[in-house]
């Protein structure tokens, strides 16, 4: 049988499973534990009154405002080199995005002032959940707006990102959990730009049961070519970023950044446990990490969170 029909009729039991009135889930559980609950994420997500179906191969850019409480199903979709931004769009509040394949063929010596003016996905929608979007070879990852507060982003794929994985650069509250980041120049930006003026400081941002990996890239910012920077870059100066939450996350890194640092930010509130860092540089680890964070030299923790992130994400891979 066809793989989407199997997915479509999977999906259809379980949003028969999340029908109004009925809780499949508790209130606050983690999504991450199973296939099926890699399913259901995506059957709730679509599981709205006001749902757009995007097809096969998109010519071009996506710009449609989504309505409020609406939903896009791209599960098949697919922008191949499409545009330097493929996917920008506004709406919502209360909106979702459903998987969508967003691939770049630049080269690898495009320079990394080149990589800092593309992106997979910018949105501009209050309360967005994405579910499952797999972004490849671009600048940025997934970049959150003005205007995007209070985002979910759950089961994203992204690999050979070179700037940064996910930017949320307003500085938001904000969820990323359940996703496999497979190589960031930097995985998490939450910066303010020059001359924007923003405050996130009472914000939190909570990143868990994530697989991340920061990656030397060919091109760099600043530094020695291949490079890249730090898991987490934060407003140092005024700090105005926003609170961390770090809750069973798996992170690898493989040489010392070119700027930046390979700690958590200084000067924040950071709640954390249950986290590893596979270190496969040289030498010891080069900052300092707290207690929750285990650091290790066995590459076998991350190949098995890796292989296991890809066996509970059936729709993504």
């Amino acid at each position: 049988m066809h793989r989407n029909r199997v997915i479509g009729g999977v999906i259809g039991v379980l949003i028969a499973l999340v029908a109004p009135g009925i809780s499949a889930v508790p209130s606050g559980a983690t999504l991450a534990t199973s296939a099926d609950a890699s399913l259901l994420a995506a059957a709730r997500c679509i599981d709205r009154a006001d749902v757009t179906s995007l097809r096969g191969p998109q010519k071009g850019r996506y710009l449609t405002d989504i309505p409020a409480h609406g939903a896009v199903d791209a599960q098949t979709a697919m922008w191949l080199q499409t545009n330097n931004w493929p996917v920008s769009y506004s709406g919502g509040p209360d909106v979702c995005w459903l998987g969508g394949r967003i691939i770049g063929t630049y080269p690898q010596t495009t320079p990394w002032s080149e990589w800092h003016h593309t992106g997979g996905v910018n949105f501009q929608a209050d309360h967005l959940t994405i579910v499952d979007l797999r972004v490849h070879n671009y600048g940025d990852g997934i970049r959150v707006r003005a205007g995007g507060r209070n985002f979910l982003i759950d089961g994203a794929h992204l690999s050979f990102i070179h700037d940064d994985c996910i930017e949320n650069d307003q500085l938001y509250t904000g969820t990323v959990q359940n996703s496999l980041l497979d190589g960031c120049y930097v995985a998490f930006s939450a910066r303010p730009s020059s001359g924007d003026h923003v405050d996130g400081h009472t914000n939190t941002y909570t990143i868990r049961h994530n697989v991340v990996r920061v990656k030397a890239m060919p091109t760099v910012y600043k530094g020695k070519a291949p490079g890249h920077g730090g898991f987490f870059k934060w407003e140092d100066g005024a700090h105005v970023s926003p609170k961390l939450v770090l809750r069973d996350n798996v992170f690898r890194v493989d040489s010392p950044p070119n700027h930046q640092t390979l700690g958590l930010p200084a000067g924040y509130h950071v709640a954390c446990s249950n986290n590893v860092v596979v270190w496969l540089g040289k030498g010891r680890y080069p900052d300092p990490l707290p207690k929750c964070f285990k650091v290790t030299r066995d590459r076998k923790v991350w190949d098995r969170a890796v292989a296991e992130w890809n066996a509970t994400h059936p729709l993504n891979p």
